[in-house]
C-alpha cells in the first residue's frame, strides 16, 4: 500500500465544524502516523515537553503576543532547502544575519502531495551531488529527529509553511519536533493548490490538525496558525481573503486552536492596503471573539507582500518590498511575511533573503513612533465598505450552511458566495472578475454570485467608470491581464 493510499480515510463523516471526539481522532491518528516510517518517531507527551523546556519566546504564539505587547513589528522570510545541513545553514542565516523574528520551514511539493519516496530519492540524491534538488525541506524524510536540529539550530520559533489538503503527518513531524505554527488552512490550499480536491475533504484533513493543536494545547503547549483565508497570484479584493479567513479561523477554533495570525494581502493601492488590514482585524475579531464567543482566541494581523509576479531586477524588488513595509506600518499590522528580492529569478539565495529582511527592518525601524493608523476619508470608507461587504458574504455563508462554519465554507462555494478569480479548483466557480481603477484599487468588474451591498457594488462600477472615461476605452479582458503584470513592469495603472 503506498503512503498516498495510508494517508486518505476511506470514508469520512459529514462535514461540520463540531469538536471531534477522542475516538475519531485516535482512530486516524493511527493511520496518519502509519503514512511513513518517521510517525513512529512521534511521541506526544515527550513533545510537549520539548516545547515546555524552550525558551517563552522561541515559541511562535507566544512571540506573537509579545510582539503586539510590545509593538514590535515581527518580520518572517520563506525559505526551505532539500538537505539537514543545508536548511539549518539556512534558518541561521535567516535569524543571526537576517534578524529574522520568526524563520520558515517551507516544505516540497513532493511532500505536499505524500510522495514520500520520490522525496526520499531527491533527498538522497541531494546528499550525494552535494545540490539541493527540491523545492523545500522533506520534513517527513527527515523525521523528528532531523526536523529537531532545525529547531535547535536558532533562538527563535520556527514555523512550519506548508501548502497542501493532506497536512496531518507533516504537521505531526514538525510539532513534535518543536515547531509552534503552521500555516493554513483548508479553503487556501483547496481553492489554490488543488485542482480536484473537494473543500470538505480539505475541511475534514485540517481538523486532523486543529485538533492536534488542540491536543497540544491540553498539555499546556501553544501552536499557532497563519490563516490564509483565499488568495490567487493575481489580483482579488481583499475582503474575499476576510471572508475566508474568519471561516478557516471558526473551523479551527471549534477544534481547541487559540492563536491565529491572519493574512491580509498587498494589492498595491495605499488606501485600500491599509484599509484591508484595519478592515479584517475588526471582522475576525467580530465574529471569532464576539459573535462565535472565542473570547480567549489571540488574534494578530499579518501583512504579506504581493503574491503575483516580481521583477527580475531585484533593485526594483527593493521597492515592491519597502512599500509593503511602509504600508503595512501605517496599517498597524503586526507581522510582515516577506518575499525575497529574488522572487522574480527563481530560488532566492539566503543572502538576498537576509539582505530583504534588513530592508524591511530598516523601514519598520524608521517608522515605529508613526505606526498609528493613517486617516482619512478615503481609508475610512474603504474600511467601512470593506467590513460591509465581509458581513454580507459571511452572513449568507452561515445562513447556508446553518451557522456552521465548515458547512458554510462548503455550501458557500457551492452557490458562489465564496469565490476568487483565477482559482486552480474546480470547486471554485471562478465568476468573479476584478480589474484596477484609475489609482490602482482592485475593484469588481463582475461579481459573480458574491453578495456585495449594492452601495458598494455600485462605488466600485462608479470607479471603473472614471477609468475607462480618462483612457477613452471600456475595460475588457486585456485590461485584467494588464492588470495582473502591471506591479512587476513598475506601475499599477498605465493606460
Amino acid at each position: 500500500m503506498s503512503a498516498a493510499t495510508r494517508s486518505r480515510p476511506a470514508a469520512a463523516p459529514p462535514v461540520t465544524a463540531g469538536r471531534w471526539d477522542d475516538a475519531r481522532f485516535e482512530a486516524e491518528r493511527a493511520r496518519v502516523l502509519a503514512g511513513w516510517r518517521t510517525g513512529a518517531e512521534v511521541d506526544l507527551a515527550e513533545a510537549a515537553a520539548l516545547h515546555k523546556r524552550r525558551p517563552a519566546l522561541a515559541n511562535v504564539p507566544r512571540k506573537r503576543a509579545w510582539g503586539r505587547e510590545t509593538g514590535t513589528v515581527l518580520i518572517q522570510p520563506y525559505g526551505g532547502v532539500t538537505t539537514l545541513a543545508g536548511h539549518t545553514e539556512l534558518v541561521r542565516h535567516l535569524a543571526e544575519v537576517g534578524e529574522a523574528d520568526i524563520v520558515p520551514t517551507t516544505v516540497d511539493s513532493q511532500t505536499r502531495n505524500l510522495k514520500y519516496a520520490s522525496a526520499e530519492e531527491a533527498l538522497r540524491a541531494s546528499e550525494r551531488q552535494g545540490k539541493e534538488l527540491l523545492n523545500g525541506f522533506p520534513i517527513v524524510n527527515h523525521g523528528v529527529r532531523g526536523a529537531r536540529q532545525v529547531v535547535e539550530a536558532v533562538e527563535v520559533p520556527v514555523e512550519l509553511r506548508i501548502g497542501t489538503v493532506v497536512p496531518q503527518l507533516a504537521c505531526e513531524i514538525a510539532f513534535a519536533a518543536g515547531m509552534s505554527s503552521v500555516t493554513a488552512g483548508p479553503i487556501y490550499y483547496t481553492a489554490h493548490y488543488s485542482r480536484d480536491t473537494g473543500f470538505a475533504e480539505t475541511i475534514a484533513n485540517w481538523q486532523y490538525v486543529f485538533r492536534l493543536i488542540g491536543r497540544y494545547a491540553e498539555l499546556g503547549v501553544p501552536i499557532g496558525l497563519q490563516i490564509h483565508g483565499i488568495g490567487t497570484s493575481t489580483p482579488f479584493p481583499n475582503t474575499l481573503l476576510g471572508a475566508a479567513a474568519v471561516l478557516e479561523t471558526l473551523i479551527a477554533a471549534a477544534q481547541g486552536a487559540r492563536s491565529f495570525a491572519v493574512d491580509a494581502r498587498l494589492m498595491g493601492n495605499l488606501a485600500q492596503d491599509i484599509a484591508g488590514v484595519r478592515a479584517i482585524r475588526e471582522i475576525v475579531e467580530e465574529y471569532v471573539v464576539r459573535r462565535f464567543g472565542y473570547a480567549d482566541a489571540a488574534i494578530t494581523i499579518d501583512r504579506k507582500s504581493w503574491g503575483g509576479k516580481y521583477p527580475e531586477d531585484t533593485a526594483r524588488a527593493f521597492g515592491i518590498v519597502c512599500y509593503n513595509a511602509v504600508s503595512g506600518v501605517l496599517a498597524g499590522a503586526d507581522e510582515f511575511i516577506a518575499n525575497s528580492v529574488q522572487e522574480g529569478v527563481g530560488i532566492p539565495l539566503k543572502e538576498a533573503n537576509a539582505d530583504t529582511l534588513k530592508a524591511i527592518r530598516q523601514v519598520v525601524g524608521v517608522m515605529r513612533g508613526q505606526r498609528a493608523a493613517l486617516a482619512g476619508e478615503e481609508v475610512e470608507t474603504e474600511v467601512e465598505h470593506m467590513k460591509a461587504e465581509m458581513r454580507a458574504i459571511l452572513d449568507a455563508a452561515l445562513d447556508l450552511g446553518q451557522g456552521d462554519p465548515a458547512l458554510a465554507t462548503v455550501r458557500g462555494f457551492q452557490a458562489g458566495l465564496l469565490d476568487i478569480p483565477f482559482a486552480a479548483s474546480r470547486h471554485c466557480r471562478g465568476e468573479v472578475m476584478v480589474a484596477r481603477d484609475a489609482a490602482g484599487a482592485v475593484r469588481y468588474l463582475d461579481p459573480g454570485r458574491v453578495p456585495v451591498p449594492a452601495a458598494v457594488l455600485a462605488r466600485h462600477r462608479a470607479c471603473l467608470e472614471r477609468r475607462a472615461a480618462a483612457r477613452g476605452r471600456p475595460i475588457d479582458y486585456q485590461t485584467i491581464v494588464d492588470d495582473i503584470f502591471s506591479i512587476s513592469r513598475g506601475f499599477l495603472v498605465r493606460d
